[in-house]
């Protein structure tokens, strides 16, 4: 598809249909082999991207890159994902624990690709240079406070009743007054208290 001038990210996701409508499902061993082929992908763009794109971007250094950098990992993408989970039963907690964490990862080097592509050398540059000092700092930030804030998180998800009937993660952590530890939390307004068993938690 390249050649004709095509969409190279589209070419691989209509490749992926097209193979997963005539080989079928191949279970639980299929899924292992796309996770780990996934996993070495991934490893290796990261390597070349840490090999080529981090030395420059350094190189070049501002402290307009540096704020924008703290800016996207903590106001700008926490509030868009908080915006993004309005109306859901997740805790607080909860959503501040996947805004700091996630979605992160290989988009940010899609991105700098797709810029190199399209804009000017000039103009790429300073952008790709932003891009490469927020995963970085990703890197660091995440790093640092994973296990951490891991534990934390780990710490406040109690055996906790449904939340509400009817809802598609009845197990995920709730809003809602959240007893002592191995305690459940006070159910919501009009929610009725249903007992954890072992099997639900």
């Amino acid at each position: 598809m390249l050649p004709l001038g095509g969409d190279g990210f589209i070419a691989v996701f209509v490749a992926r249909l097209a193979f997963g409508n005539t080989a079928g499902w191949g279970g639980h061993e299929q899924v292992l082999f796309v996770e780990g082929l996934g996993a070495l992908a991934s490893l290796l763009v990261w390597l070349v991207f840490g090999a080529v794109a981090v030395a420059p971007a350094l190189t070049g250094l501002t402290w307009q890159a540096v704020l924008y950098a703290i800016l996207s990992l903590t106001v700008v993408r926490m509030l868009l994902v908080a915006i993004a989970l309005l109306g859901t039963v997740l805790s607080g907690i909860t959503v501040g624990f996947i805004g700091w964490f996630g979605p992160r990862g290989l988009a940010s080097v899609i991105f700098a690709v797709l810029t190199l592509e399209t804009l000017p050398e000039a103009a790429a540059g300073p952008v790709v240079n932003v891009i490469t000092v927020t995963a970085l700092l990703s890197f660091v930030a995440y790093g640092i406070s994973a296990g951490s804030l891991a534990a934390r998180y780990g710490a406040t998800l109690v055996p906790t009743p449904r939340c509400r009937s009817g809802t598609p993660y009845p197990n995920w952590p709730c809003a809602g007054r959240r007893g002592r530890a191995g305690e459940p939390r006070s159910p919501l307004k009009g929610e009725e208290p249903v007992v954890a068993t072992p099997d639900a938690v």
